[in-house]
């Protein structure tokens, strides 16, 4: 009888620790603190998107008006002469990396024109998935209530260029270092 205690509680103790080992953290870029409380510790950013000038600047915020620059990276955006696109102050609503990509289904009868069916769902990794290996949500909608991101891409011609219809496309190594560094909540002004 003390022996199978004893192999119940070993049994138990190695299934915690192996559980232990396959659950997942969250970001570090993700804290679970209001974005009104900011610690010793933690450093607040805003970010400018000039659309007119392709150029997304980071900047780290000391207080609420002082902001002083820290990283500039090129980006493409939106095609000249597109009706609407995102403008004004918005916020980082979430932060993914290796993005599946759910193209609506006007992209998809884009490409369709183009001679390739893409799929509902285009997965991490695929030369067709134009998320890249990260995506940031922003709370900047379309007048139909899709959101609007800044993301990587598989074609590094398109940085640097008005080319998309309303999102952000950075290198993918910039971006990432871009999503890494940042958190939800981090404010987004975009401007023409």
């Amino acid at each position: 009888m003390i022996f199978k205690t004893f192999l119940t509680v070993a049994l138990a103790s190695c299934l915690l620790a192996i559980s232990a080992l396959c659950t997942e953290t969250r970001p570090t870029n993700q804290p679970d603190i209001p974005d009104s409380v900011v610690t010793d510790t933690e450093v607040s950013y805003y970010i400018e998107i000039s659309i007119s000038r392709n150029v997304l600047t980071l900047y780290q915020k000391k207080g609420v008006e002082d902001k002083t620059p820290v990283a500039e990276y090129t980006v493409g955006t939106a095609v000249r002469g597109l009706t609407t696109y995102p403008l004004g102050l918005g916020r980082v609503t979430g932060i993914y990396f290796n993005p599946w990509w759910y193209p609506t289904p006007y992209s998809r009868h884009v490409f369709r024109g183009r001679g390739i069916n893409l799929p509902s769902a285009v997965p991490p990794g695929h030369p067709l998935n134009y998320m890249g290996p990260f995506k940031i949500a922003l709370s900047h909608r379309t007048r139909k209530g899709a959101i609007y991101r800044i993301h990587g891409n598989n074609d590094p011609k398109r940085v640097g260029r008005r080319v998309t219809g309303g999102c952000f496309v950075m290198a993918n190594s910039d971006g990432l270092a871009l999503a890494r560094r940042i958190r939800v909540g981090t404010e987004v002004n975009i401007v023409p």
